[in-house]
């Protein structure tokens, strides 16, 4: 049986799109983030939610995770906690041997092997075909990616400082020599980073994506966006006037870095919402808008019937 009820932690219906999906775990990333909400209980809410969206965002992950709960078996590895070629030695155990306590990892401001893998031996997934290694997953915030920085874990019962260079993107490897399969025997450690679901940010190949609102009048007239970066500054994004919704506005160098080592950059939507909260007044401005406007709504024409039937798709 499938042990937690994701949906529920989303606070979503079975049936939700991707984008409500998506929607749902921003509004209670914002809500319960550590560095906003400082409420006992907090961190954890905002875990769960993560590792919810980490499945539910994914669709391969949520076909599995549907199954484990319509038929009620394990055996749809959601991110799961069985693996093979351990030797018998079950992860929790592999990982006392190799890491210490999952408290050390926590204290380190890390959670090794949360609803997303664990120990793993030989190929496949970003390892390349490693031997004599000890292979794990580091879970990080994109914060945490993009500043880079130290961070103390155990290996092998001792505190080792693990290096994560500024600019990290999704499954970067990090190798702890002389720590690994078998410690006596001097093998490594190989860690991929793995890079939490962000309340604004979607990282994909160096690129990082986000999506900016703004209201009918800014995408008439033009004006600024304040946006936030991962470093904790902010940078004012120009919206050009008569822009329309679904556009992207590009912020160049300022991503993760890419696999030819340059940075990737930053790539907003533009998203065009009504304000909650209109006033009568503001609606009388609407009111003579439309009554001297000449623009009607009306289905578009498109060029083949294709491309309606695409468009009609959504």
């Amino acid at each position: 049986m499938a042990a937690k009820n994701y949906y529920e932690a989303l606070e979503v219906g079975s049936q939700a799109s991707k984008q409500e999906i998506k929607k749902a775990y921003q509004k209670l990333a914002k809500k319960w983030h550590p560095d906003v909400n400082k409420s006992p209980g907090a961190d954890m809410k905002f875990k769960e939610a993560a590792e919810a969206y980490e499945v539910l965002g994914n669709e391969e992950k949520r076909k599995a995770y549907d199954e484990e709960l319509r038929y009620g078996f394990g055996g749809a590895n959601t991110g799961g906690t069985q693996h093979s070629g351990s030797g018998g030695i079950s992860e929790e155990d592999l990982f006392g041997m190799f890491f210490g306590s999952r408290g050390a990892a926590d204290r380190a401001g890390f959670d090794f092997f949360s609803g997303s893998g664990g120990a793993r031996q030989g190929g496949g997934g970003p390892w390349g075909q490693a031997q004599g290694t000890m292979q794990a997953q580091l879970e990080i915030t994109l914060e945490q990616a993009y500043k880079g920085g130290k961070v103390r874990v155990q290996v092998a019962g001792k505190d080792v400082n693990v290096s994560i260079p500024a600019r990290s993107p999704e499954d970067t490897i990090l190798r702890i020599p002389g720590g690994g399969n078998a410690a006596a025997q001097g093998g490594d450690v190989l860690i991929a980073l793995h890079i939490l679901p962000h309340e604004i940010y979607e990282p994909d190949g160096g690129d990082l994506y986000g999506t900016v609102e703004i209201a009918p009048w800014q995408a008439v007239l033009g004006g600024e966006a304040k946006v936030p970066l991962p470093d904790g500054s902010s940078v004012k994004l120009k919206i050009p006037a008569g822009i329309t919704g679904g556009k992207t506005l590009r912020i160049s160098g300022k991503g993760l870095k890419r696999p030819n080592g340059t940075n990737g950059d930053i790539l907003f939507a533009i998203e065009i919402v009504i304000p909650p909260g209109t006033t009568e007044a503001e609606k009388n401005i609407y009111r003579r808008l439309a009554e001297g406007a000449s623009f009607q709504a009306g289905a578009k024409r498109q060029g083949s019937g294709a491309q309606r039937r695409t468009a009609a798709r959504g």
